[in-house]
């Protein structure tokens, strides 16, 4: 994982530290799913943010994933450097699951 620039966006989506090597696990705890996302470039976002950089059938662009001040994840969609859609309280045992209804997921792929 690499870091980048500092972005205004991203600067007022991201709460606090954690360890985005943690959350890449959980995320990838099932690997199709996860590989389902197209994922072509992971960045640590100053240790605030998990930058993901997806190709998935409902979304393309950017995938900001924070953790906020009550221990929940939030992610971010990011299009075109706008802000698409924003996901709070999510736990980190549903965090994968939700964030495969956003990008990829199909009813009929069951």
């Amino acid at each position: 994982m690499t870091k980048i620039i500092k972005n205004p966006l991203y600067e007022s989506l991201v709460q606090r530290e954690f360890n985005p090597a943690e959350t890449l696990q959980v995320i990838q705890h099932n690997k199709p799913v996860y590989w389902s996302w197209g994922v072509e470039k992971l960045v640590n976002y100053y240790d605030k943010g998990l930058i993901l950089i997806v190709n998935g059938h409902h979304h393309k662009g950017v995938l900001l994933i924070t953790l906020a001040w009550n221990d929940t994840y939030s992610f971010h969609l990011i299009k075109d450097g706008k802000l698409k859609e924003t996901v709070t309280d999510v736990y980190f045992d549903e965090l994968q699951e939700r964030i495969d209804k956003k990008i990829e997921y199909i009813e009929s792929y069951k």
